[in-house]
């Protein structure tokens, strides 16, 4: 083979290789990716969700979870209770999504700090997340693979625990404690400042005599 026809071939497998990664690049742009994650819940204070999310930019179909070992549920209990809550049975974890469009999240209420330390302690749960692209899960369909890690004790000393029902309604107990007090203290001043004034008919009876 002369010289042209090693530059043809040569120029054959770059154009190929090109395609390839071309290929390969736009398929993980567009391939859905589910993860898990728990996240404070902003409008209830002192509760954590269970959050599924698809943050890739494809559709995922045929999506189920495989979790290290099983995960709690309504976990709810500001310290930590004596009682271990129960194991999730129910639910998009347990019983898989069958569609999940891109940017689409699902919420559970997964329960308080105290509840769901009691259950997972210092051992994080790790999540394999699998899924389809297409509707048909057949031979040739790949099944694409995440994991994620749940571990509560992020949250030990977050705004999400500290700022639970109960110590916030310690706090407005004691603001509204101190309000009383001083609406008490103005209150008493008028008639202190009354009862500190001279008996004005006794010393007008004095003067006549």
């Amino acid at each position: 083979m002369d010289l042209a026809s090693w530059i043809s071939i040569f120029m054959a497998v770059i154009a190929v290789a090109t395609a390839i990664v071309t290929y390969a690049v736009f398929r993980s742009a567009t391939d859905p990716t589910v993860i898990v994650y728990a996240q404070p819940d902003l409008q209830r204070q002192s509760l954590v969700n269970l959050i599924v999310e698809n943050i890739g930019r494809g559709a995922a179909h045929g999506v189920f979870f495989t979790p290290s070992r099983p995960l709690p549920q309504n976990a709810f209990s500001i310290p930590v209770p004596e009682k271990m809550p129960d194991q999730m049975q129910s639910g998009p974890i347990a019983n898989g999504i069958p569609f999940l469009a891109p940017g689409q999240r699902l919420s559970i209420s997964w329960g308080q700090y105290g509840g769901l330390y009691k259950y997972l302690g210092d051992e994080p749960i790790r999540i394999d997340t699998f899924c389809y692209r297409a509707r048909s899960s057949g031979l040739f369909s790949k099944r694409l693979q995440s994991s994620s890690t749940l571990d509560i004790r992020m949250f030990e000393t977050s705004e999400s625990t500290e700022h639970g029902y109960g110590p916030n309604l310690v706090k407005e107990l004691k603001f509204l404690n101190a309000t009383l007090k001083s609406i008490d203290k103005q209150l008493k001043k008028p008639l202190d400042d009354l009862a500190a004034q001279p008996d004005l008919d006794a010393s007008q009876t004095i003067n006549n005599s």
